[in-house]
């Protein structure tokens, strides 16, 4: 069966219970540049960076009734890999304004520091209406570590309107109103089929996954077709090169059977040295 994620549909009451989303982000940089940019970009989104270390950030987001930013905390746990800074945010809060924090802070990073996933290059392959542009920028935030997008359309699914991409791990339709976000997500690997139709009013992409049918209407010209090949595509790339591994060889239990079987007469003495000799050489 396909993923489906519900967001809670949020009203403004005083009542209203605390809730937590976590965005993955990854800076194209080394640990001590994505600790020096944070700082700059938080306050230049009006925020507080209540503390900084190798390890963590903590933000602090005010409540602006005038602007209708709800007070929340941000907290982001940075690991380091290699030439990259993966910084894992939790952003804990009330109202329905969490992704927006995050997206004020990064709009405060120097362009191109930020990985976007592959959206911006998959958005420009294809005539985007103008309602499609706000939620792309938001797509980023729903999608895991490492994860790329390959092709993006616009359309419609289960009467929402919402923006379909293909990534090499899924296809997801995401679906973004006043108050309300819904996500449905299908695995490359379950979809069984898929199909396309093609008419005056727009493209439908149709998929069986897992024995389930479900269908993207009203996709933009060409978008159905990009998302095609792109699914298609991601389906017979071969697996990530895993390195061989080396068994691993108990040479002192190798030493101590050979030196059992020369006590016992089985091996003379030049037989004895030569098999030792090859179990070392076997190391080096």
């Amino acid at each position: 069966m396909f993923t489906l994620i519900s967001r809670p549909r949020l009203g403004y009451s005083s009542g209203m219970a605390t809730i937590s989303r976590t965005v993955q982000w990854t800076l194209l940089t080394d640990l001590k540049t994505a600790l020096e940019v944070p700082p700059p970009a938080v306050q230049q989104a009006k925020f507080t960076v209540k503390s900084l270390s190798p390890n963590e950030i903590a933000v602090d987001v005010s409540q602006a009734l005038f602007s209708n930013q709800w007070a929340a905390k941000i907290n982001g746990a940075i690991i380091q890999d290699a030439s990259k800074t993966h910084i894992e945010w939790r952003v804990d809060g009330l109202g329905n304004k969490h992704y927006k924090h995050l997206i004020k802070i990064s709009d405060g990073l120097p362009e191109g520091l930020l990985d976007d996933h592959g959206i911006q290059e998959a958005a420009s392959r294809v005539a985007l209406r103008i309602f499609g542009r706000k939620e792309i920028a938001h797509l980023a935030n729903v999608l895991d570590r490492g994860e790329i997008v390959n092709a993006i359309g616009v359309g419609r699914f289960e009467n929402k309107a919402g923006i379909a991409a293909a990534t090499d791990r899924r296809l997801l339709f995401m679906e973004k109103s006043i108050g309300s976000e819904d996500l449905t997500s299908f695995s490359l690997g379950a979809i069984q089929a898929i199909d396309l139709k093609k008419a005056l009013g727009g493209e439908t992409l149709s998929i069986n996954h897992s024995g389930t049918k479900a269908a993207i209407t009203a996709l933009g010209h060409g978008q159905g077709d990009s998302l095609i090949r792109a699914i298609r595509a991601a389906q017979t790339a071969p697996a990530p090169h895993q390195p061989a591994v080396t068994p691993t060889v108990d040479v002192i239990g190798q030493l101590e059977r050979l030196a059992e079987l020369h006590t016992k007469g089985i091996l003379n003495d030049e037989e004895f040295q030569a098999q030792k000799t090859v179990i070392l050489s076997s190391q080096g």
